[in-house]
């Protein structure tokens, strides 16, 4: 038969000790299996009842223990935890009561990772019919923490001590004798330092007996019999002791023949007249007790220059010189790449942030928890004038003040790494040796895109070093001032706008976007309008071939070979910082009064306010 789920219990504490009540139910002879995990290696140890028998941990290098015990006639109702030193601890119990006195299959993921989904490991089980047991304990990532079970397991206990340790286990029975598989448990809020475990209990076998005929052997003497009587004895029962045969699993029992004497008396027989006597069968009994049954990447090196002296041979007049060949042995150093860092190269999925190419949220020590300021429209400088005269004021052009965009993380990390995570974040995020802004791009939503703005850190702290901080958990605040309040596409778009050609080119966003403007030579007194909006800028210059005039709207510069060219601008142009992409498609057109064969090339970013 199977062996069957009977009941569990669990207990939380952050004490050195403390009970947890024995599974309802708990009676003789029935198997229980106990996992504790606490947040900080130590020694665990189980009492109460019979001996615990400890299958894996317990030691002052690990944070757990499974172990696991036969009942005996006389249970307690609680058994105690002790640990070394307080601690936040969990502890879950299992009952079966179909279990075998056998120690049971187990296997430990005592790695189990700093995530939602802890994995539980394979087991290979004893029978076809095994009760299977999966536990998941880690240091928790905020209080109110719950699991959700494998896939077809039943969640048995889920418990957690304040917002420290928590703990979960599920059973399965098993229904063939292959290797389980690996499985995971899924916390609602990530989990650290996490154990996995898993147990198979041995199932009941079931073995028929079915033993050879008793031979029983017996010698019943002639009756004396009178003439005229008949002789009708009453059966004599014999009673004989045949051992109880030896039953493996799934053989049947032969036992060999039993010889079984007996001695019956003489019956007692009146004459009358002579007639023959056939007594009735002597029926010989014998009890044969049941058997007991026992359950068993690729780089390619550019050509390498090697220097050698070769002396000059020493030649006569009229001599014919061979030179034999010089072998020249080099040693070439493995090349080294350096690629720049793009903003946003390392994120890559929703929930990350990068800041100056250190990366933040999902898959490092510095979960998301919360953001600020971040698609909220910043402040709005009106740009109104008050009139001196009357209501309200005269309208102005309205503009966006400063951006600021607040990141709330919980650093998560196992004790001995904790002040490493917080050193690198102090490392990463300080303040800037320069007026010139960082880059902070961040994916926030699923089916979202990343964005990126430019700014200054304004605000580190990792939080207060407290008893749960000095464990692995500490929360803490990051905060960043964007002059530049837009959020810009990560992506930045080029295209190439032909000489005397309106072209096209599309802003996607809901602010006005600044541009990079290129005009290579040869091009005399160039021109660029955006017929879109209205505004024009022309330079009163001769960009000569092979070179590069540049104009920077964001930042407001003209630039030929390093040189300041501002002052080129045409009288009537439009600002440099005023010509920008306005939101949706903008039509641009290019002229020159001579060259400008090669076109302009434009690059922006689409832009939300």
């Amino acid at each position: 038969m199977a062996t069957d789920f009977g009941s569990a219990s669990s207990a939380v504490s952050a004490n050195a000790s403390f009970t947890v009540p024995a599974p309802t139910g708990t009676a003789a002879n029935e198997v229980l299996v106990a996992f504790v995990y606490r947040t900080s290696n130590g020694t665990i140890s189980l009492s109460g009842g019979t001996t615990w028998n400890v299958l894996s941990g317990g030691l002052s290098s690990t944070k757990y223990l499974l172990a696991w015990k036969y009942t005996g006639g006389s249970e307690p109702a609680s058994y105690t935890v002790t640990l070394n030193a307080a601690d936040s601890t969990h502890i879950s119990i299992i009952r079966s009561p179909g279990g075998p006195n056998s120690t049971p299959v187990f296997a430990v993921n005592p790695s189990a990772g700093d995530s939602t989904s802890i994995v539980t490991p394979s087991v290979t089980p004893t029978t076809a019919n095994d009760l299977l047991i999966r536990f998941a304990a880690g240091l928790g990532g905020g209080s109110g923490t719950t699991w959700t079970p494998p896939a077809s397991h039943t969640e048995r206990t889920d418990q957690q001590q304040a917002s420290d340790a928590t703990g979960t286990s599920a059973t399965r029975l098993l229904a063939s004798g292959a290797a389980t598989g690996t499985a995971a448990f899924t916390a609602s809020i990530g989990v650290f330092t996490a154990v996995g475990m898993t147990v198979a209990i041995a199932g009941s076998i079931s073995a028929s007996a079915t033993p050879d005929p008793v031979a029983a052997t017996t010698s019943v003497p002639a009756p004396t019999v009178s003439t005229g009587a008949g002789a009708h004895p009453a059966p004599v029962a014999v009673t004989t002791a045949v051992p109880a045969p030896s039953v493996s699993s799934g053989v049947g029992a032969h036992p060999d023949p039993v010889t079984v004497t007996a001695s019956v008396p003489t019956p007692n027989v009146s004459t009358e007249p002579t007639e023959l006597v056939y007594p009735d069968p002597v029926t010989a009994t014998t009890a044969v007790p049941a058997p007991a049954v026992s359950a068993g990447a690729s780089t390619t090196l550019t050509t390498a220059t090697a220097t050698t002296t070769v002396p000059a041979p020493t030649v006569r007049v009229d001599a014919d010189v061979i030179m034999g060949v010089v072998a020249v042995q080099a040693t070439v150093p493995s090349p080294v790449v350096d690629v720049p860092i793009l903003p946003g190269d390392k994120v890559t999925r929703a929930g990350q942030a990068e800041w100056q190419g250190f990366l933040l949220g999902s898959g490092t020590p510095y979960s998301w928890q919360e953001l600020t300021g971040w698609r909220t429209l910043p402040p709005v400088i009106s740009g109104s004038v008050d009139q001196p005269l009357g209501h309200g004021s005269y309208d102005g052009q309205p503009y966006l003040g400063e951006r600021t965009v607040t990141w709330v993380t919980l650093i998560k990390a196992p004790r001995s790494q904790i002040a490493g995570a917080i050193r690198d974040l102090e490392m990463a995020v300080s303040v800037s040796p320069s007026e010139d802004p960082g880059s902070l791009v961040i994916w926030d939503l699923d089916g979202a895109e990343p964005y990126l703005v430019h700014g200054h850190a304004t605000q580190r702290e990792p939080g207060p070093i407290t008893r749960q901080a000095r464990l692995g958990l500490s929360r803490g605040v990051l905060q960043w001032v964007c002059s530049d309040p837009r959020r810009y596409s990560v992506v930045r778009y080029s295209a190439v706008i032909p000489k005397d050609a309106e072209t096209a080119v599309l802003n996607n966003g809901n602010a006005d976007s600044p541009e990079i403007l290129r005009i290579p030579g040869p091009a005399t007194t160039p021109q660029i309008e955006n017929l879109t909006l209205d505004r024009v800028v022309g330079f009163d210059i001769t960009v000569p071939d092979g070179h590069l005039l540049e104009i920077d709207t964001k930042h407001g510069t003209v630039v030929l070979d390093g040189d300041d060219k501002l002052s080129t601008l045409i009288e009537g142009s439009t600002s440099v910082k005023d010509f920008v992409l306005g939101p949706g498609p903008n039509t641009l057109l290019y002229t020159t009064a001579s060259g400008g064969t090669a076109g302009l090339a434009v690059l922006w970013r689409h832009a939300i306010a």
